[in-house]
């Protein structure tokens, strides 16, 4: 999920520090309200030991994400060629039931990992309930062994009862244990509902 992207949301808060530790820090550089939710734009700076084990972890996930996609194209491609064979002895409406069946069974062996530990972990967390883990929508990453920096946009809905925004975010493969943030939003849904459309403001340009 990510925010309307005709639309133009308020931005209600900046620069929040989400969590530190020696040579590595991680950030909201901004929050930006819609009607439908919250976008979250964070960055995660490091240096030194931690910018290489950015960098190494990173190239792992990349190799790991390169391997799994190869390996579905095998099966994939398996998976067709027994289909044809199947149209030629079963006839076209069984070799459709078999195809589905193994698409649904290739799916399931190629799932991409949500957690490949080469991104910051960012979650909601609400009264009474388990973390809301979320995934990045876009992301980004430059650097080497000694500076690295990853910037990441997310996206939260609903708007948070009462403007209390409470995060959890966390990154140890890069020096980044967990910690919790509270986040106060005032007046959040009205602001939210200022947002406007894209093509209402080039039209009064």
């Amino acid at each position: 999920m990510k925010p309307d992207e005709e639309l133009l949301g308020v931005v209600v808060h900046s620069g929040v520090v989400l969590a530190s530790g020696k040579d590595v820090v991680a950030a909201l550089r901004r929050i930006t309200a819609f009607p439908a939710g919250l976008g979250l734009d964070a960055v995660v700076v490091a240096r030194g030991v931690h910018a290489e084990a950015a960098t190494r972890q990173e190239h792992q996930a990349t190799a790991q994400r390169e391997a799994e996609a190869g390996a579905r194209r095998e099966h994939e491609a398996a998976a067709q060629q027994e289909r044809q064979a199947a149209v030629q002895r079963e006839g076209e409406a069984a070799a459709q039931r078999d195809r589905l069946h193994r698409q649904a069974m290739i799916e399931r062996q190629h799932l991409p990992q949500f957690d490949e530990g080469d991104e910051l972990r960012l979650a909601v967390l609400t009264r009474g309930d388990e973390p809301r883990w979320l995934h990045p929508y876009q992301a980004s990453s430059s650097g080497d062994d000694r500076h690295y920096r990853f910037e990441a946009s997310y996206w939260t809905a609903p708007l948070p009862a009462a403007g209390l925004l409470t995060l959890v975010c966390t990154w140890p493969e890069v020096g980044l244990g967990e910690s919790v943030t509270d986040v106060l939003l005032p007046d959040l849904a009205a602001r939210a509902a200022g947002a406007r459309p894209l093509w209402e403001l080039a039209g009064e340009a």
